[in-house]
């Protein structure tokens, strides 16, 4: 059983859903939801946003890539275009076409096809685009608006601290900090 599939079983049977009931709500059979979480076959990045969304837990969850099941924002507030996502982080960083397809192994004419939005990467290439742009798979798929991902425990304990924060403590701590950043 794949870490995915495991996930996703337990969230499932947490729920009292069925496998039918969820592939029905992710676009897929119930046997694909089966197969999943046997670890036979991986999900489309479709399929994995709609089952996320269904368990109301960020993709990187499933996927192992983050320990925390909330998903902090509206997702009517968020960009669902996975191309236009990469092609803006690209651009940012000044990577050109040929060189994202071999670093996420892929052909340009696939990079291409992309990043006009004509075709969605299965998991494992949004894995790779991910770790390459240095950005979260919920990034992509748009569940979360932020590109940044957390990168140590440390960084996780500002932003749990900052959450629970008032407004104007929030406020003060920005102005501290931009303090801090120009000295």
């Amino acid at each position: 059983m794949s870490k995915v599939g495991e996930k996703i079983k337990e969230l499932r049977l947490e729920s009292g859903a069925t496998q039918l009931q969820l592939g029905d709500y992710a676009g897929c059979s119930g046997q694909v939801i089966s197969n999943i979480e046997r670890g036979y076959t991986n999900p489309s990045a479709a399929v994995l946003k709609k089952i996320s969304e269904y368990f109301h837990v960020p993709s990187d969850y499933l996927l192992g890539k983050s320990k925390s099941q909330w998903i902090a924002l509206d997702p009517e507030t968020t960009m669902p275009y996975i191309g236009a996502r990469i092609s803006d982080l690209l651009d940012q960083a000044s990577v050109r076409i040929e060189s994202f397809a071999e670093a996420v192994d892929i052909t340009p004419e696939e990079a291409a096809d992309i990043l006009d939005g004509s075709v969605t990467p299965n998991i494992g290439t949004l894995a790779r685009i991910s770790r390459f742009l240095n950005t979260s798979i919920d990034f992509l798929i748009g569940s979360v608006p932020y590109p940044t991902i957390i990168s140590s425990e440390d960084e996780e304990d500002i932003v749990l601290y900052y959450r629970t924060m008032s407004k104007t403590g929030r406020r003060l701590l920005m102005g501290a900090l931009e303090d801090f950043k120009d000295r």
